[in-house]
């Protein structure tokens, strides 16, 4: 099961990758020839928006993310492993915060029209919370594969990532 999720979520952060750089191509195509298409940039930025909640979850997946191991570094192994417990804690009340919020104002937003391209404005602040869900599950998914010290760790980078 969680293999065709990986692959469904690997694939759509491929086609809205796709639908960003087609977006921004039929938008420049159009104004140099004259004929500029409003609604282009706007579907570029929802798209460009998906893409990226996305993309993070991908990395959270794999331990790909950003980390500041300084500190880390400097302390004993029970205490890296209490830092990390604490950090993903953190983590994961911040992303049910804003899952919890963003769901909100997606429903008080979708009422609201996006400039020129006719859809609702929902569509695009959905995709926080959407996203924040998405980087629950994968947090959540590491720490029951990997521990509580293994959350933050990355993968091996040998790897290969398949779609």
């Amino acid at each position: 099961m969680w293999r065709l999720y990986d692959r469904l979520e690997t694939a759509l952060a491929l086609l809205f990758l796709s639908a960003t750089v087609v977006a921004v191509l039929v938008a420049a195509i159009g104004r140099s020839i004259g004929l500029p298409l409003t609604s282009a940039p706007q579907f570029a930025q929802l798209f460009l928006l998906w893409t990226c909640m996305f993309g993070a979850d991908l990395c959270m997946r794999h331990g790909e993310h950003i980390r500041v191991t300084a500190l880390p570094d400097l302390v004993p192994e029970k205490a890296r492993r209490l830092l990390s417990l604490f950090s993903t804690v953190l983590i994961l009340v911040f992303l049910v915060w804003i899952a919890w919020h963003g769901f909100h104002l997606a429903i008080g937003n979708w009422s609201r029209e996006l400039g020129g391209a006719g859809l609702s404005y929902g569509i695009v602040t959905l995709a926080l919370p959407v996203g924040a869900v998405l980087l629950t599950i994968s947090t959540l998914r590491r720490l029951w594969s990997r521990g509580w010290g293994g959350v933050l760790e990355p993968d091996n980078h040998a790897e290969e990532y398949p779609l």
